[in-house]
């Protein structure tokens, strides 16, 4: 699934993109540990991964960071998410919103700001669909509080 997101796509980062399978445990590790705040590299915040499967298939991934920083205020917000290609248009992106911005709040993060690139209208639907409020927009982002 995550072989079917590009490495830098839509502001989403995916650091699996073309890694070799034998390299996957150790960085589920890696992100249970930045979850954990521990390990975390200068700047980072704690952030968390969760996927949405749908009928036992991986179809999406998402990422909370606990956090605000100024560097995320401009260019990421601290809640993203990213669909495989072969399952976008079928409503999984709100899906996957919907349950981050519930574990978000479930989870006391104070502020839940997602970016959204100009060109991207299927991901600025999503935000219309989870309530988001445009707040704030430039040349190249829109910016949804959610949640």
């Amino acid at each position: 699934m995550l072989q079917g997101i590009d490495r830098r796509e839509n502001d989403f980062t995916n650091d699996v993109k073309d890694m070799p399978y034998e390299e996957f445990p150790e960085w589920c590790k890696l992100q249970y540990e930045y979850a954990n705040g521990r390990l975390l590299p200068a700047g980072y915040v704690p952030q968390s991964i969760y996927w949405l499967y749908i009928d036992g298939e991986p179809v999406g991934v998402g990422k909370i960071r606990w956090k605000l920083t100024e560097t995320s205020r401009e260019a990421g917000g601290n809640i993203g998410y990213a669909i495989s290609r072969q399952y976008r248009g079928h409503g999984y992106g709100t899906i996957l919103l919907k349950s981050l911005i519930d574990i978000a709040k479930s989870g006391n993060c104070p502020e839940l700001l997602a970016t959204v690139k100009k060109y991207n209208y299927a991901s600025k639907r999503v935000m219309e669909k989870c309530s988001g409020e445009l707040v704030r927009e430039t040349d190249e982002r829109w910016y949804y509080r959610l949640g």
